[in-house]
């Protein structure tokens, strides 16, 4: 793996897939992504979607189902810590179980560095809490709720090894005047962003 020697700068006009494409504008806008790409190495998770073969930035690392040395559950070629900011885009929703995943992302992950995750929202996605099956993709084996969505991240890292920088739910031109059987129109994800930090010498009790 060659490691990028500068810090990617969004650009609007990258073919990203179809849910990562529609807030792009709006993230960049706002700064997101200024403030939450932490340095030159980004990996993209699961990022060719189905409209675009484009990582989120110019210079990711693009990793997908069917690349070379991926099982889709090891990072490949990545030792712990390389990475500095980890993007999944709509990945946690396919598959189980989630925290395994979380680990296997944190592991790669540099301390100071940010993990990103998109899920779709139950409520907004499914309009029920849980899956599967889910109304509209076969392959959701969980839907997301705040709430849920913390639990797995409890779940699975120990306390005082993150933060959490960014919690919201993204309802950009969401239409909810459509029935609920009607595949839904606009965003409808939750966004969370997690930073990695030096685990402090103390524990936190039981």
């Amino acid at each position: 793996m060659v490691l990028n020697l500068y810090i990617p700068e969004p650009d609007l006009s990258r073919q990203i897939g179809r849910e990562s494409r529609k807030a792009y504008a709006r993230r960049v806008h706002e700064g997101f992504w200024d403030k939450w790409l932490k340095g030159p190495n980004v990996l993209d998770i699961g990022y060719r979607g189905d409209l675009g073969s484009e990582t989120i930035v110019e210079g990711a690392y693009g990793i997908e189902l069917g690349d070379s040395g991926y099982d889709g559950f090891h990072l490949p070629r990545l030792p712990f810590g390389l990475a500095d900011t980890i993007h999944a885009s709509h990945v946690l929703e396919h598959v189980e179980p989630a925290s395994e995943y979380i680990r296997e992302w944190w592991r790669a992950l540099r301390v100071g560095g940010t993990l990103i995750i998109f899920v779709p929202h139950a409520y907004l996605y499914e309009r029920r809490r849980t899956v599967p099956p889910s109304r509209w993709s076969p392959e959701h084996l969980t839907a997301y709720t705040l709430l849920s969505l913390s639990a797995v991240i409890e779940a699975a890292l120990k306390p005082n090894t993150y933060r959490v920088r960014h919690l919201a739910e993204n309802d950009d031109g969401y239409d909810y005047t459509l029935p609920v059987d009607v595949h839904p129109v606009g965003c409808f994800e939750i966004e969370l962003v997690l930073q990695k930090i030096a685990e402090p010498v103390w524990k936190v009790e039981p």
